[in-house]
């Protein structure tokens, strides 16, 4: 397997620093493509089936998106594990995380049968999986953000790419830190893509003495629950092409502008951490 670090230790980065980044994949031997991704102290586990005949698809019936012309049907599912300790007020905070209001919703034990090899990584204690109010905007979202830069399959195009995605370990940043590992697994997979898929996040934290608003970009949990308001861009870099965006919070013109920007760089930062550990296995 392939690994690539970016150190960028959270007690002394500044304001426009990443969170420390270490990527690898091909960590599963049974699946098409893998990935495991560490971002601060959030961690994602990512398995690619396929391209594979759409009806042979584990998630034709369960996933986020669906058949698309001559393009291979791109279909994403996110899931927490069921002991991974998301604090109740993380869960009432809106943005990326969907509406907290169907709380407590609960999900077959098996659903982690559809990603056989991913046992080794995960404890028998943590073997059911509980459904987070955000984990069906999540993968709708994983969908969006992917499915501009997935290549055409073909004449006809009648095949399934699913994406596994289990966050094992959350501290923000967890949509990101799936965006990354899809990223990765699917080119791991040898899916054809125009560009490397990649999330930015800023956080507007509230004004000092100096009455003007600080942006941090790529926030802990934390710093998201103390955050006045919070802007996340997924995007294309070479494109440029925003795929996703989403704002909440209450911010000043110019500090929306900044954050903007802010979560516009981190994604090219991330961009070239993708590609090097891309690189790095040929």
């Amino acid at each position: 397997d392939d690994d690539r670090d970016g150190d960028a230790p959270p007690t002394t980065r500044g304001p426009k620093t990443l969170r420390r980044l270490h990527l690898r994949r091909s960590v599963l031997s049974q699946s098409t493509g893998s990935s495991l991704v560490e971002w601060g102290h959030t961690k994602v586990l990512c398995s690619v089936r396929g391209p594979r005949p759409f009806h042979c698809s584990g998630l034709s019936h369960g996933g986020s998106g669906g058949g698309n012309g001559g393009k291979a049907a791109l279909l994403c599912q996110v899931r927490y594990l069921s002991q991974i300790g998301l604090r109740p007020e993380s869960l009432a905070r809106r943005s990326f995380v969907g509406d907290a209001s169907h709380a407590g919703a609960k999900l077959p034990k098996d659903v982690l049968s559809t990603s056989q090899d991913a046992a080794p990584h995960v404890s028998s204690s943590n073997s059911s999986v509980a459904a987070f109010p955000d984990e069906t905007h999540l993968s709708r979202l994983l969908h969006d953000a992917l499915s501009p830069a997935v290549m055409s399959d073909g004449p006809g195009g009648n095949r399934a790419v699913d994406v596994y995605v289990h966050v094992l370990q959350s501290d923000g940043g967890a949509f990101g830190a799936a965006v990354a590992a899809a990223t990765l697994a699917l080119a791991d997979a040898g899916v054809g893509m125009r560009d490397l898929p990649c999330v930015g996040c800023a956080a507007v934290m509230s004004a000092g003495g100096n009455g003007r608003e600080r942006v941090l970009a790529d926030p802990s949990e934390d710093e998201l629950l103390r955050a006045e308001g919070v802007v996340t861009v997924a995007m294309m870099p070479n494109w440029r092409e925003v795929t996703a965006w989403d704002q909440c919070g209450r911010m000043s013109v110019e500090a929306s502008r900044e954050a903007m920007e802010v979560a516009r760089d981190g994604c090219v930062t991330v961009a070239k951490f993708l590609r090097n550990c891309l690189l790095e296995g040929l």
